[in-house]
C-alpha cells in the first residue's frame, strides 16, 4: 500500500476501519464487518499485510505508532496488526481481533458442540469449524462494542469542543498524526516534522503524472494545515507559523 494511498482513504472515509494482516493465515473477521457497517453508516474497510506498511514509508508507520499511543493501544513494539478505526482522520481505537479470556466459555461451548457433531459425522472438521465460527462471533462482538463506546465518546468530545476559541481535540489530534509528532514534541521538532513531510509528499516529485501531482497536492496542504492547527493551539494570539516559531 502506498503512503498516499492510505492517507486518501483515512481522510476521506467518514469513518475508516483499517485492518493489518500478518500473515496469510491471519484473514479479516467478515462478521465484524458486517456489523460495523449495519451500525455506522459511511463506514469504509480496507487491508492491508504489515509486510506492506512497513514498506510504506516513515510518515505512515510513525502515524499509526502516534494513533496507537493516543487511544491508549499498546506500541511499544511499534505498528501492530489487527484492527484499526479512524473517524475524519483521527485514530479512535484498536483491537488485535483475537479471542479474550472472556471469550473463554463461549469457545469451549462451541468446541463441544462441533465434537458431538463430529462423533456423529465421524468428521473432525466440525470441531474446528465450531471453533473458527465461535471465534469471529466473540472478537465481533467485543470489538463492535469498544469501537462503538470509542466513536461515541468522540462524538460527545467533539460537543464539548464546540463554541471554544481553540481546536476540536479530535482536530488537533489529527494535526499531530499528519506530522507524525507526539503532543508533547516542542515547537522545534513540530517544524522539523512538518518541513520532512513537505518535502517527502511536494508536488514536484510527482514527475509528470497529474494525478499523483493531484493527490501530492492534497496531502501537501493537509500538511500545511496540520502545522498551522497546532501553531492556533500552541500560541493563539500569534499571526501564524512565521510568528510563532523560525521558519
Amino acid at each position: 500500500m502506498r503512503e498516499a494511498d492510505l492517507f486518501d482513504f483515512i481522510r476521506d472515509s467518514k469513518l475508516a476501519l483499517l485492518f493489518v494482516s500478518a500473515h496469510s493465515l491471519h484473514t479479516v473477521n467478515h462478521v465484524l464487518c458486517r456489523r460495523l457497517e449495519s451500525e455506522h453508516a459511511g463506514l469504509s474497510t480496507r487491508t492491508a499485510t504489515l509486510v506492506s506498511l512497513l514498506h510504506s514509508g516513515p510518515s505512515v508507520l510513525r502515524f499509526l505508532h502516534q494513533g496507537l499511543r493516543s487511544c491508549g493501544a499498546p506500541a511499544a513494539f511499534g505498528v501492530l496488526p489487527g484492527y484499526y478505526l479512524f473517524r475524519s482522520g483521527v485514530m479512535l481505537a484498536w483491537d488485535a481481533g483475537l479471542p479474550g479470556f472472556t471469550d473463554v466459555s463461549a469457545l469451549a461451548q462451541s468446541a463441544l458442540l462441533g465434537a458431538v457433531w463430529s462423533g456423529v459425522s465421524n468428521d473432525l472438521t466440525f470441531i474446528r469449524q465450531a471453533l473458527f465460527l465461535a471465534a469471529d462471533q466473540t472478537a465481533a462482538e467485543r470489538i463492535a462494542r469498544l469501537f462503538g463506546q470509542a466513536i461515541e465518546d468522540a462524538s460527545r468530545q467533539r460537543e464539548a469542543d464546540r463554541g471554544t476559541n481553540a481546536p476540536p481535540a479530535d482536530e488537533l489530534y489529527w494535526a499531530y498524526q499528519i506530522l507524525g509528532v507526539v503532543p508533547t514534541a516542542t515547537d522545534r521538532e513540530v517544524h522539523d516534522a512538518w518541513r520532512r513531510r513537505r518535502a517527502e509528499a511536494h508536488p514536484d516529485h510527482a514527475g509528470s503524472d497529474p494525478v499523483e501531482f493531484e493527490r501530492r497536492s492534497r496531502v501537501s496542504r493537509d500538511i500545511n494545515l496540520a502545522r498551522d492547527i497546532i501553531v492556533k493551539h500552541r500560541h493563539p494570539n500569534s499571526r501564524g507559523a512565521t510568528y510563532a516559531w523560525a521558519s
